[in-house]
């Protein structure tokens, strides 16, 4: 069964997932890629995450757990594909990792005009589980350099304290790029460096 946009909770398509990561968010965190999105910007990061297709369909109580099994951690990120595409099961979750001390961030497509517009009660509720908006379509024509940002359009929300004076925001000297090796040898190469 595949995660529906804005499906009604419980299950997420989930596209990629990294126990532990320094370049998608402040600090050390994990990562979640959701499958699915409607903005389909040219030119994005995460082109193979924009169709709404099954990838790998997990529980949220699931997904909990692989989380809190990450190594030393202090939040989560959530990235896509379009995470408000999935908006309710990731409420869920972002309010169940939350209440464990994680923080969240979140990359979305969507400006902050149109999700404080949004009358969708779970974009609201994943809203307020958030501590940080990395907001705004990827426009590949308005290259950035800044900390987390894709394009110079996009802007960083801090919807609460937690992250705002985090060291990593406050010195970032730009965008950092990620190129991690597990045990059985597979590469992934994450974070923003303008275009590789």
């Amino acid at each position: 069964m595949i995660a529906q946009p804005n499906s009604k909770g419980g299950l997420i398509n989930m596209a990629a997932f990294l126990s532990v990561s320094r370049s998608n968010g402040p600090g050390r965190r994990a990562v979640l890629w959701v499958q699915g999105c409607f903005r389909n910007c040219p030119g994005c990061f995460n082109q193979d995450m924009q169709e709404f297709r099954e990838k790998q369909v997990i529980a949220v109580p699931e997904l909990v757990e692989r989380i809190l099994a990450s190594e030393d951690i202090e939040g989560v990120t959530f990235s896509g594909g379009e995470p408000f595409a999935q908006a309710q099961a990731l409420a869920e979750l972002a309010e169940q990792l939350t209440a464990r001390g994680l923080n969240i961030a979140i990359f979305t497509g969507y400006t902050v005009a149109e999700l404080t517009a949004a009358t969708d009660p779970a974009w609201q509720r994943l809203l307020a589980a958030a501590d940080l908006l990395i907001a705004g379509p990827y426009e590949q024509d308005l290259p950035a350099q800044d900390y987390l940002v894709g394009s110079a359009n996009q802007q960083l929300v801090f919807l609460t304290e937690k992250l705002k004076q985090h060291p990593d925001v406050v010195t970032s000297q730009g965008q950092t790029l990620e190129v991690i090796v597990d045990a059985a040898g597979k590469v992934t190469i994450t974070g923003l460096t303008g275009k590789l």
